[in-house]
């Protein structure tokens, strides 16, 4: 029976981070497949994988490695991610060079040249079942804010707006008639409706009639028709899979319906497997199936984490960077943790799993007034609705959200109850990725002389836990609020 309608489906999905191996609350790169699969093996002729970045930032695979596993997955088009700059430039390039799928990213440009990354383009245009799909790729503009800065440096945000506005339509004029803009943007769900970053873009150029519109970024699964525009956010180490399916209509050459949804990948079963893709996991985790599962001790309660507030995972993970850097205080990006440490056994594979970053512990000195000016600071609201919060260790803070940006630190203690002294210096440490200006902090960062102590902050937490295992729930006081912050995106 003939049909004037083409299926087409179009697989979103954001922040895998090179989470190839199955895992506690991972499903694995075979486990996605299957999820991929469950879709394309219905239409194979209809179906298209887009990835919106965040995929070289793993400490435990090389670039060729994660390229090769998404090449496996049958990836058709990635964007860049703000992590995807984290090793500098050489590594980006190289990693980009072993790609064989589209990379795109059209807002980010080389400083010295104006020209896009190396090996990189702005748009694409696919086809499937005789219809042109293009898709042009963005990030999002708080990169530099997001990135080492050293490893940013050679290069340059521009409006995500305005590249979209420069090649939806040029696209158009190539004879795409789907349009999709796959964004490393985030967007907040929230009870009445959707804000941030990805939702602006959508007000500045649904005009432009896209069809699709991928976010990523932060964690949160999201699928729903925005002012006619199909609007989806997922995955986060392959646990979800946003799915957008398009009824095109071949006499109007126009989308006729669009329905979405999120697949479960973690609690889905997903039989089909791929024998190359099995084979490959296999190789890659022989060498490190033994120095991952090593128990290095053991802890006695669950560690669950909060961004904006304070939580007993942020306390642990402050406490162990502080004592690497064998200072009087430290502090941390809150996200650079993951949502929980569960009681029991803890290898290296759970350690790494919860925290993300492997950044090397730096040292400075501090005055007391400075660290007023970075609490002030973290706190400001917007800054705060793009970051959230921070952990820290050795000190207690006090914070009263009734007053405004600037005025809201009442006071912070040393922990034997002395008030910090404005005039006062402290040994201090932080990431590398804090003490380059990370969160938008380098208005500070910049005052202080970091120096690197050589312990990398998966291995400060190894020697932790070794030597004070069993690890107990850190008590909780460091932090006092009156009030909640304003702009709290967080999504734990």
């Amino acid at each position: 029976m003939m049909t004037n309608t083409i299926i087409l489906d179009i697989l979103g999905h954001a922040d895998y981070a090179a989470e190839l191996r199955a895992k506690e609350n991972v499903p694995g790169v075979s486990k996605f497949y299957g999820a991929i699969q469950s879709v394309r093996g219905q239409n194979p002729d209809g179906t298209l994988l887009l990835d919106a970045g965040d995929n070289f930032c793993d400490t435990l695979w090389d670039g060729k490695t994660i390229v090769e596993a998404l090449t496996l997955l049958e990836t058709d088009v990635m964007t860049l991610g703000n992590h995807e700059f984290d090793y500098g430039k050489d590594f980006l390039e190289a990693t980009v060079a072993f790609c064989e799928f589209p990379i795109l990213c059209a807002n980010v440009t080389e400083k010295a040249t104006g020209n896009l990354v190396k090996g990189v383009q702005p748009y694409t245009i696919m086809e499937r079942q005789g219809v042109k799909i293009g898709i042009v790729g963005v990030t999002t503009e708080y990169t530099p804010y997001m990135v080492e800065k050293t490893a940013f440096l050679p290069y340059q945000i521009g409006s995500s707006a305005e590249a979209c506005r420069k090649y939806i339509p040029e696209m158009r004029q190539k004879g795409a008639e789907i349009i999709v803009a796959l964004t490393h943007h985030p967007f907040y769900i929230e009870e009445d409706g959707l804000s941030g970053e990805l939702i602006e873009l959508l007000d500045e150029i649904k005009d432009l009639e896209p069809d699709i519109m991928i976010g990523g970024h932060i964690p949160g699964d999201y699928a729903g028709v925005v002012d006619g525009i199909a609007v989806i956010k997922g995955g986060f180490g392959g646990r979800s899979l946003p799915h957008v399916r398009l009824s095109f209509d071949k006499g109007t050459r126009k989308v006729s319906q669009k329905t979405c949804g999120v697949i479960d990948v973690m609690g889905g079963s997903f039989p089909e497997r791929k024998a190359k893709l099995d084979t490959f996991i296999q190789g890659i985790s022989a060498d490190v199936e033994a120095y991952l599962n090593e128990v290095l001790g053991t802890l006695e309660e669950d560690l669950p984490m909060r961004l904006a507030f304070e939580s007993p995972m942020g306390n642990f993970f402050a406490d162990c960077a502080r004592a690497a850097g064998r200072t009087q205080l430290a502090y941390m990006n809150a996200t650079s943790s993951g949502r929980i440490l569960t009681a029991g056994d803890l290898t290296r594979e759970k350690i790494t799993t919860a925290m993300g970053f492997n950044d090397p512990v730096m040292v400075a000195r501090i005055t007391g007034a400075q660290l007023y000016e970075l609490f002030e600071m973290v706190y400001e609201p917007e800054r705060f609705g793009n970051n959230a919060g921070l952990i820290h260790s050795g000190f207690t803070v006090e914070v009263d959200h009734h007053q405004p940006a600037g005025r809201k630190v009442k006071g912070i203690w040393l922990e034997n109850g002395e008030p910090v002294d404005r005039e006062e210096n402290y040994s201090i440490c932080t990431s590398q990725y804090m003490a380059s200006g990370g969160n938008g902090t380098a208005a500070l960062a910049e005052q202080l002389r970091f120096v690197d102590t050589g312990i990398k902050m998966h291995d400060a937490i190894f020697d932790y836990v070794r030597m004070r295992t069993p690890i107990t729930s850190p008590a909780l006081g460091r932090l006092i609020f009156h009030g909640v912050p304003e702009n709290d995106n967080s999504p734990f």
